[in-house]
């Protein structure tokens, strides 16, 4: 496959992420609907949304790796969640434009320590004002990564036709 044909998947790839995007937040405002904020369910609500926030995280951790994989595909081995995070953040010139800006940057790196959290501690009894901060942070960046996820798509549209 040519380099022109390999952008054009991962532009697919961007794409439907951007969609499972769109499918979270839906299942988020649903899942609100049932779950008014300030309400006790039991910490059952709070379990809920470590696992929206933690499958948001998840997927567009996985568009990173694919766009690193692209452009770079050099990652460091010990702590590469992270460094693959920061790296989305960064122009590399003559190479790719940033995928995230710093804000979103900030906003995801709350997300992936969390889903560290969630992933290695197993702990259900989530703290409700850490998880409520949580969710508004995921509230903030939804609009702010599918802009910058959409910009970046412009730039792949545009590096496939050269």
């Amino acid at each position: 496959m040519n380099r022109s044909n390999k952008t054009r998947l991962l532009l697919s790839e961007l794409q439907k992420a951007v969609s499972q995007i769109h499918r979270i937040s839906d299942y988020h405002k649903n899942f609100r609907m049932d779950f008014p904020i300030g309400q006790h369910h039991k910490n059952y609500d709070l379990v809920i949304l470590a696992d929206i926030i933690t499958d948001y995280y998840t997927c567009l951790e996985t568009l990173f790796v694919r766009i690193s994989k692209f452009f770079e595909n050099n990652l460091e081995t010990d702590r590469w969640h992270k460094h693959l995070l920061e790296k989305m953040r960064l122009e590399i010139p003559g190479v790719r434009d940033a995928v995230l800006s710093e804000k979103c940057f900030h906003l995801l790196d709350e997300f992936l320590r969390f889903r560290h959290f969630k992933r290695y501690y197993y702990d259900y009894n989530y703290d409700p004002d850490k998880m409520q901060y949580l969710e508004n942070k995921l509230v903030e960046s939804l609009p702010l990564v599918e802009s910058d996820l959409l910009r970046f798509g412009d730039f792949l549209t545009e590096l496939a036709t050269q």
